[in-house]
Parts: C-alpha cells; structure tokens; sequence
C-alpha cells in the first residue's frame, strides 16, 4: 500500500515539507522578543521577513536593529516625516508587506490578495503587531487617543472612490467586509455571475477568457456552498461588445410582508439598449414587492468597476455591492434610455409560484451562428444556453453559459430546436440547422423552427428550461 500511495506522490515533496517545519521549528526558537510592543513610526524601523508556502511574510519590526539569521531577510526603513497612508498588505496567514507613504508616494502591488489601508494624515500614529511567534498575523493602527482605526481592505492599494448612490460605505461594512474592485475595461468580454438558489449571489466576475483568473473565480464559487445541502448553481452570462458601455445599474430588493427588505439581485443596462437582471423573475403578482434603487445618476459616466465582497470567504454569500465611474464623455449629460428592468414579457412566467425561475432573452433578428453550451455531465447531453452572433457584429447571450464546459459547437442559422421531458425535467435536447441531415430525417416531428425575427426568452429553474417567444 505504502508503494502505491508513493506512486502517486514526488520522490522528494515530505523532504521539502520536513525541511521548511525544521527551518520555521528553529527560528521559533531563536525568536524570543516580545513583538506586541507599540512601535515610534518617527523613528527608523527594522523589518524582517522570512518565507513560508512560497511567499515573504514579516517576522518582525522593531525601533532596534534586528540580527539577521539563515533564510531571514532584514530591511532598515525611514518613515516619512508626514505620513499620509499606512498599506499592509495581507493574506490568510498574516502580513506580507507594510508601505508607509506621504502625499508624494505611489503606492505599488505585490500580488498580495488584500492591502489594509489606514489613512492617518490628521495624527500622530501608533503601530501594533499581532503576531505569532513567526509571522506576524495583522497590524494595528490607533491615534493620540488610543483609539483604534479601521482599515478598508482592497485588492489593489489604490482605493476606489466610493459612488455615492451606492450605500454601502456605513462603518459595518468597512469592518466586516473585505472588498474587492473589478475592473470593467476593454478587455473584459463580459460579466459572469453565479447564484445559488433565490436569493444568494455567490460569485461575479468580469471574464476575460479560461484564464487563470476565471479558474481561480471557479474555485472561490464552489469554495462557499456545500453540495449536498446547498441549493444549484445558475450561471449568467451577459457579453460587453465593442464599445458598449454599462451606463446604469440597479440594486434591486424585496419587500416581504413584515417590511423587511433583502437584497435580490442586480440589474444592468448597456449604451446599445441591452440589459440584464441577474436574479429571479417573479410572476406579476409578485412585481410590485420589488424596490429597484439606482446606484448610477444621469449625470455619471459609464460605469469602470464593481465593488463587492466576493472574494471574501467567510461569507456565505455576496451582500455589499457598489459601482465606480468613468468622467462623463465631454462632460455632457446622458440621454435617458427607457428603462425595462428585464421584467420579461406579459403573461410569459411559467408561475409555479414556489420555484424561483430565471429567465435571458435576446433579439432573433440578424442572428447568423450560435455557440452552444452543453452539460455533459449529464447522459442526453442538454442544451444550457447559446452565445448568439449577429450581422452587426454585436454577441448576446442566452440561456445559462458555462465558460468550463466550454461552447465548442457552433451551428448557423436557420435554426431549429428540440425540446421535452427527460427525467421528470423540461429539456431543451437540441439545437441544430434547420437544413440538417439529422433534421431531415430522424424525429423530424420534434423540431420546431426559431422564427428570423422576435424576442427568444430562455427560462431556467429547478424544474428545467423552457423556450418562449415574442415579437418587438
């Protein structure tokens, strides 16, 4: 057994395991100094460092010069005069790297997940460090009253300004959420977003290829739910096209009979007239339960990132959201677009009142492929959802699209579709050219023809998928 189980394992990995526990075992023996000493930032600093699981964490800082041993790494700092941010960069096992900056300084990034920035122009400083014997854990920053202060924690040391529409910048926040900032550019191909049941949003994304990034997103995803008791996954994808901008975005949340409110879900709307809602789509009855507060005013520009705390593990699901802007074009004010809030066609929900149901929708005119994503997971293989290409260049997207499955399919139009019931489940089976060999000849009383012109509404839930259609 033991052979077998080394097959599988490098030759030399406990070596290197062993070897990093002996050197780490020594230096927690050579390390006898109290480090919960409050520490004069107008005095120089001494600052060591020492490597574990692949990375530089800080040992120590002292007012007093520090004896460097094997595999230690010591630096001798100079706080400026006026501090005006103190940076910690940080992870799950404690502080990587601290930068002390004056109104000149430029702070820079060291792929740590987090920095922990302290704006403390005002006062005087104190530092404190709460360590283990090793590495230190977190620092913390109090003023000449001894009181401590609360960092707003980022992925990048440059803080994003705060939209003011947004609400999310009260103190709970601050200190409960870690925050991250994605960036929407030119090269993010669009946003993903991934629920979990009615309410929850698990994970957003802005996708820009099965990258490193995307598989990383993936994994904080299934990091937050348990399979066996947590409720599916529903994926969306909504595509940015050449010059599209997101010019306004709605918090949207539910008002339940005993006047609490929580919130449901987002919803977007582009330059060209597209939007999405990244939530549930509730039956008429249920519609007017819903508040949509804008987080973007008419006289913004278009929106550059997206404030959330995704990225934050020790919660279950999303619950801060916030949105920055790009200068407004010229400085002129927007033209108002009608806002539709993707509340789906009349009479169209499905209405098992009891089943949350999602649903995409996108225009059939001018569509000349499809992409089509499929889970193979399963034995009949059924459609999830379509990237859609049209004449003029612009891609939407419908249906549910999962960028690890991977829509390596493509069929050009016309088309026709199958759909049905497989294990007790509305399917959709297929979706092919209506010119086919396969169309022409076998179940050919199972495909219906997608009409050239329309609106195609892809509804998703528990109970499966449905197609429905309506015209302009």
């Amino acid at each position: 057994m033991r052979r077998r189980i080394a097959a599988f394992v490098g030759p030399c990995w406990y070596l290197a395991v062993l070897g990093e526990a002996h050197r780490l075992i020594d230096y927690i023996r050579q390390s006898d100094k109290d480090l919960s000493e409050a520490l004069d930032l107008d005095e120089d600093l001494w600052i060591s460092r020492i490597v574990c699981q692949d990375h530089w964490y800080l040992s120590q800082i002292s007012n007093m010069p520090i004896e460097a041993t094997e595999g230690m790494d010591v630096f001798h700092i100079q706080p400026p005069q006026t501090i005006h941010k103190i940076i910690a960069s940080t992870d799950q096992i404690g502080v990587r790297w601290i930068q002390f900056l004056d109104r000149e300084t430029t702070p820079t990034q060291d792929q740590s997940p987090w920095y922990e920035i302290y704006d403390v122009e005002n006062f005087e400083p104190r530092l404190w460090v709460v360590h283990g014997r090793v590495i230190i854990k977190r620092i913390e920053i109090d003023n000449d009253e001894a009181t401590r202060l609360l960092p707003s924690t980022w992925t990048s040391p440059n803080t994003p300004i705060f939209h003011p529409l947004q609400n999310i910048c009260c103190p709970c926040h601050l200190q409960e959420a870690k925050f991250h900032h994605m960036k929407l550019g030119p090269q993010v191909e669009g946003i993903l977003v991934v629920r979990a049941g009615a309410y929850d949003i698990v994970g957003i994304h802005n996708f820009s290829g099965r990258n490193k990034a995307f598989w990383e997103f993936l994994e904080q995803v299934h990091a937050r739910r348990r399979p066996r008791t947590d409720p599916s996954l529903y994926w969306f994808y909504f595509p940015l096209n050449d010059q599209e901008d997101i010019l306004m975005v709605w918090n949207r949340q539910l008002k339940h009979p005993d006047g609490r409110t929580n919130f449901d879900g987002l919803v977007v709307q582009t330059s060209f007239g597209r939007d999405m809602t990244f939530g549930a789509v509730y039956p008429p009855a249920f519609t007017r339960n819903s508040i949509y507060r804008p987080m973007v005013r008419y006289t913004d520009g278009p929106v550059s990132g997206i404030i959330h705390n995704g990225m934050d593990l020790r919660f279950r699901s999303m619950t801060v959201f916030g949105v920055t802007c790009h200068s407004p074009h010229d400085g002129e004010t927007r033209a108002r677009v009608p806002v539709r809030y993707a509340s789906g066609p009349p009479g169209a929900h499905p209405g098992e009142d009891l089943v949350p149901w999602y649903m995409t929708k996108a225009t059939l005119r001018g569509v000349t492929r499809v992409q089509v994503c499929r889970d193979r997971t399963q034995s009949h293989h059924p459609c999830l959802g379509i990237l859609m290409f049209y004449a003029d260049g612009h891609i939407e997207s419908n249906g549910q699209i999962r960028w690890d499955y991977g829509l390596d399919e493509e069929i050009c139009s016309p088309f026709v579709v199958a759909s049905g019931t497989v294990n007790e489940k509305d399917t959709i089976k297929d979706i092919r050219n209506a010119e086919d060999p396969v169309v022409a000849t076998v179940h050919r009383g199972e495909w219906k023809p997608l009409p050239s012109q329309g609106i195609l509404t892809w509804w998703f839930s528990e109970l499966g998928d449905r197609l429905a259609f309506y015209y302009e």
